[in-house]
């Protein structure tokens, strides 16, 4: 897995108004629903309205563990982890949508079977632009890189010619002579460019975004996984 299909596989989920979830239903057996996505932000946590009458809500309350897959064109993400029915009034009024929601819930935000589904993601399996991965979060969230690479995707981490930055002091992979960025972060005593006050620092911004074959395939890429590490309060 690398940072470039972790940041196409957020854009794709924001980009898809329908889900299917898996829960698992009478007798251990796992029934699977449609549901509607609202305002997903990542793969860390996503969330769903439904009614709290609904089996799968009703399911939920049961037993926790649950599976959410989008399906996008060719793609798909699959997420694994446990869910929480949310009812209080902060939460359905935050994510309440006019369009859509009142044929459902016709008693507005305030609708007492209206409810959110939150689900905290365990691990991951992606299906994105003909590339495979899967890993867990806590995988995900392992500093691999000051810059926000996610070393265990790329093939020389692979095969073992390249430790990377953190193992390697700063040296950069191709040659012996410091990254610059990796060097900045340890003068600064930083774990990782999410750390600092400057992110995203125009040098860094400059890795990612571009059109350099170098810069993330899909711009943003690693500058996403340096906020994520640095909003967890990873460190290596």
């Amino acid at each position: 897995m690398n940072e470039n299909i972790f940041e196409r596989s957020n854009q794709l989920i924001k980009s898809c108004n329908t889900a299917y979830i898996g829960v698992i239903g009478e007798n251990g057996f796992p029934s699977v629903s449609t549901v509607m996505p609202v305002n997903t932000d990542s793969l860390f946590e996503t969330f769903f309205a439904t009614g709290l009458a609904s089996n799968k809500a009703m399911r939920l309350q049961k037993n926790n563990q649950a599976s959410v897959c989008y399906h996008v064109g060719g793609n798909n993400i699959t997420l694994v982890g446990t869910a929480e029915i949310l009812t209080d009034q902060a939460t359905k009024s935050r994510f309440w949508h006019k369009e859509g929601f009142l044929e459902h819930f016709p008693g507005g935000e305030t609708d007492p079977n209206y409810c959110i589904i939150r689900v905290t993601t365990k691990r991951f399996s992606l299906w994105v632009d003909n590339e495979y991965a899967q890993l867990s979060i806590d995988e995900l969230l392992t500093v691999q890189s000051r810059c926000g690479m996610v070393c265990s995707g790329c093939s020389s981490f692979i095969d073992g010619s390249c430790v990377g930055c953190i193992a390697l002091n700063g040296k950069s992979s191709w040659g012996d002579r410091d990254c610059s960025t990796s060097r900045c972060c340890i003068d600064k005593g930083h774990a990782h460019c999410g750390k600092c006050a400057d992110f995203p620092c125009n040098d860094i911004t400059g890795m990612s975004i571009g059109d350099d074959d170098a810069c993330d395939h899909v711009p943003g890429a690693s500058l996403a996984i340096c906020r994520a590490w640095a909003e967890r309060g990873c460190a290596s």
